[in-house]
This record gives C-alpha cells, sequence and structure tokens, in this order.
C-alpha cells in the first residue's frame, strides 16, 4: 500500500506572521465589523501571567487579621464610604460618625482623670531652701512678706474697721500681728463635720501644727484683748473690699465675731483624750477620729453627719488586734505634720448589736455632744434635707451609739433626755432610757383563760 496521492494537490497559501510586539495597523472597516462582539474589555495580561517574572509570595492569615484591624476599609477592596455609588455608604458613614464620637468620649474620660490625678497629687518635695518655718502662704490675694503660716497678720487680711469704730477696738486690733498660728486656724470645712470634697485637707495632718505651738496661748490672749477693748458695734468696712476672704460666706461682721469663731475653733480641735496612746501621750480627738473612722469631728455637733459612716464601719462583726503602727505623715510643703502617726494601737471590736464595738473616749465624747445638740429647726438630714424633729434625732443617734459600751452610752442618753426634759423639750413620761429594751406586744402577753375559751377548747378535743 502506498502512501496518500499528492496528485493535484495544492498547499493553501498561509500569511505569515511574526509576533514582534507591533500590532499591524487596521484599516476602518475591520475596527467597525470588531465592534460590538464583546460587552467587557479583556483584561491586560500581567508580566507575572507571561511567565517573565517570578511569581511573589502569596498573602497568609496575618495579612487578613492585620486588615480586619481597620474598621474604615476592607482587603483588597475599596473603601466604601470613598465610593459615593455603593449601597452601603450611608451605613459606613453612621459607622464612621459613631466610632469617632466613642473615641471623643474615651479622650475625654482620659483628659478628665489625668487633670484630676495632677490636681489631687501634692507635692513630695519642697525647694531647696525648705525651712520648718518657711515663711509662704495659701490664702489667696495675700503675699508672703505680709501674712505667713505662723506669722499670720489679721489687720492685713481682714477688711478695714469702719470709721465710727472706738480707738481703742482698733489700736488692740491693730495689734495682732504677727501671729503663731497656722493658716488652717481659718478653713471653715471642718466646723459642721461634712466631707464637702476629695480636696479636703487632712484634719488629722494639721492638728500637730494648730496645737503643737504656741498657737493656742497666742489666741487666748488675743481673746482676752480684742474682748476687752472692742464691742459689738465695731464692725468691718466691706465696702470695696478685695482681699482673702472675700469669697468666705461665713466672714465675721467684726472683731469681736472673728475672735470667738478662733477660740472656739482651737479649742475644740486641740481636745485631748485623757485615755492617752499607751506611751503616756494623748490623742487630738478630731485627729484621732478622722484618722480611725474617717469622721469630721467639727466644732458645731447639732447635726447627723457621721453616723453613716460609722454604720458602715460597722456593718459586720470582726476583730483587729492589736499591732504598732508606723504610718506617719507630714506636708514639709505646708509646715503640716501628723502627731498620732506611730504607736501601739490596741485591739478593736467591730459588731452592729449593742456593746460589740469598741469605742474610745473621744468617739463617745462625740456622740455625747451630739446628743445634746439638737435645736429647732436648725437640723436636717442629710439624705433629703428635711428637718428631723426632737425623738427622731434622739432615735437615730440611738441606733449607732448603743453598738457603744452600755455603761458609757446609757450614761450620755440619760444625761441628754434629763436635758430635754428639763427644757420643756420631751413629755414628762418620756420612757427611753437608751437602752436596747425589747418592747412586748401584745402577742407576747399569754392569753387569759376564760370559762368561754375553757369550753371552746373542751369541745375541740377529740372524744
Amino acid at each position: 500500500m502506498g502512501g496518500p496521492s499528492t496528485k493535484d494537490y495544492a498547499p493553501v497559501p498561509v500569511d505569515e506572521h511574526i509576533d514582534d510586539g507591533v500590532e499591524a495597523p487596521r484599516d476602518d472597516a475591520e475596527v467597525s465589523e470588531d465592534e460590538g462582539l464583546y460587552n467587557t474589555s479583556a483584561p491586560l495580561l500581567s508580566n507575572r501571567s507571561r511567565e517573565n517574572e517570578s511569581p511573589r509570595p502569596s498573602r497568609g492569615k496575618g495579612f487578613f487579621k492585620i486588615c480586619r484591624w481597620n474598621p474604615f476599609r476592607r482587603c483588597g477592596k475599596k473603601p466604601a464610604w470613598l465610593t459615593s455609588n455603593s449601597k452601603g455608604s450611608k451605613r459606613s458613614k453612621r459607622s464612621m460618625f459613631i466610632a469617632g464620637f466613642i473615641g471623643f468620649l474615651l479622650l475625654t474620660v482620659v483628659a478628665l482623670s489625668t487633670s484630676t490625678a495632677i490636681l489631687a497629687k501634692r507635692p513630695k518635695r519642697c525647694s531647696s531652701c525648705y525651712n520648718w518655718r518657711r515663711t509662704s502662704s495659701r490664702v489667696p490675694f495675700s503675699e508672703n512678706y505680709r501674712s505667713s503660716s505662723f506669722s499670720l497678720n489679721f489687720p492685713q487680711l481682714y477688711p478695714p474697721l469702719t470709721s465710727d469704730s472706738s480707738g481703742a477696738c482698733r489700736k488692740a486690733w491693730n495689734t495682732l500681728r504677727p501671729v503663731p498660728c497656722h493658716e488652717k486656724i481659718w478653713n471653715r470645712s471642718w466646723d459642721n463635720g461634712k466631707h464637702e470634697s476629695i480636696f479636703e485637707p487632712d484634719v488629722s495632718l494639721y492638728a500637730g501644727p494648730l496645737c503643737g505651738g504656741s498657737c493656742p496661748w497666742a489666741i487666748a490672749r488675743a481673746y482676752q484683748l480684742i474682748k476687752s477693748q472692742c464691742t459689738s458695734e465695731d464692725k468691718f468696712d466691706m465696702e470695696g473690699y478685695v482681699g482673702a476672704f472675700t469669697a468666705d460666706p461665713g466672714l465675721e461682721d467684726g472683731p469681736i465675731g472673728v475672735i470667738e469663731t478662733l477660740k472656739r475653733r482651737i479649742e475644740h480641735t486641740c481636745r485631748v483624750s485623757p485615755a492617752g496612746n499607751g506611751f503616756g501621750m494623748g490623742h487630738n480627738c478630731p485627729a484621732e477620729l478622722y484618722k480611725d473612722w474617717f469622721i469630721i469631728d467639727g466644732m458645731n455637733s447639732g447635726n447627723l453627719e457621721g453616723l453613716d459612716i460609722f454604720e458602715a464601719a460597722t456593718r459586720t462583726s470582726k476583730t483587729v488586734p492589736g499591732h504598732y503602727s508606723y504610718q506617719g505623715k507630714s506636708d514639709q510643703c505646708d509646715n503640716a505634720w501628723d502627731v498620732i502617726g506611730n504607736g501601739f494601737v490596741q485591739t478593736r471590736r467591730f459588731g452592729p448589736g449593742e456593746d460589740e464595738t469598741t469605742c474610745s473616749w473621744c468617739l463617745v465624747d462625740w456622740f455625747d455632744r451630739k446628743l445634746q445638740s439638737w435645736a429647732k429647726g436648725k437640723v436636717v438630714d442629710p439624705r433629703n434635707g428635711s428637718e428631723v424633729e426632737l425623738p427622731d434625732y434622739l432615735h437615730r443617734i440611738k441606733h449607732a451609739g448603743r453598738r457603744c459600751g452600755t455603761e458609757e452610752w446609757n450614761r450620755i442618753y440619760g444625761k441628754a433626755i434629763l436635758k430635754y426634759k428639763s427644757e420643756g423639750l420631751l413629755p414628762p413620761d418620756w420612757e427611753d432610757t437608751g437602752r436596747n429594751d425589747r418592747v412586748k406586744k401584745p402577742c407576747d402577753k399569754k392569753p387569759e383563760w376564760t370559762p368561754a375559751l375553757t369550753a371552746d377548747m373542751h369541745y375541740a378535743t377529740p372524744m
């Protein structure tokens, strides 16, 4: 057999085309024929598809995890909020607004917290020229050379006396300089026993500078001088006054009021517990109550402030064994120091029941002064501001005070009841003695046996 016949066979002519990267020119007829064959343009071939370049490493899972952290774009796609024609553009813009608002709130909270921490932080170090009797002042509008701690200048800081004040009073008032007292002698925030601010001064830190030096003696001498030379007619001239007490709402109207207030405040602040602290040293009661109970022992006792703090501290029963305490602190920049920081702390008991809490002499004295300080229309409820009547006032103090020793509590409570009875504020038949005696209710009484009851019980008995 032979191969295929090639007789009368003629090869079909083929146009040879060399792919040299240059496309042959096409006329307008050919271009018009090709239009409409394809609806979309074919993608251009990259160098990688032509195998002219080595393939790049593939993107792993880590790449997509990183992209997820960006809430405003999608991996490999154009952000929706940049595409005006996307269906989710409104939703993306809303998400951006919410995220921005939340970020603004977080930044605001952080800024406020930081500023509060900076303001609350007290300086730990003073300047190298520190002296324990450094002439400095924190009273507004005052200058150090005019008035400073332990060198107070009363005529310079207070308003001037009126023109019709007596010459003797004016001369006596001008002698009150320099007075060796700390500037905290003018602090009124402690008087009513109320915590008013997180920046309030530590009572236990200023008992030393107010009571440890010659300040009590100087105030006592000034009190004798002013009381002998001035009268209630000698007043301050407040017209045009701009000074340290411009914004003081409780500023007295004259020298008599000033010296009476300062003497009363110093005597109250410097009260000493006769029990001492185990080393023959007495405690200043306001410092002790603030340190042990966080109670402000103010000189105005006719209120219910501090009772909630005491009740919260004694809500559960516990015992703290005796131990040595080395927690003394000081503020060298303000010439202040803690007078009861170190020493032995006696065993203390806490509890809500009667006679379950260890109460010191200062704490019992705090209850005693509260019991005897009620005044009509002067006592308000710290929770709602309503007026508190005498029976409710006594019962609320009793609810907290009965947790102290029975003997001490009965003594001070009975004394207060006798006082109000003698003043006609309580009826003579007031029977509350301060003890936690349980009053018998009608249901506690035994039923009286009557013939009718016996008959009923007889018929109720099974035969």
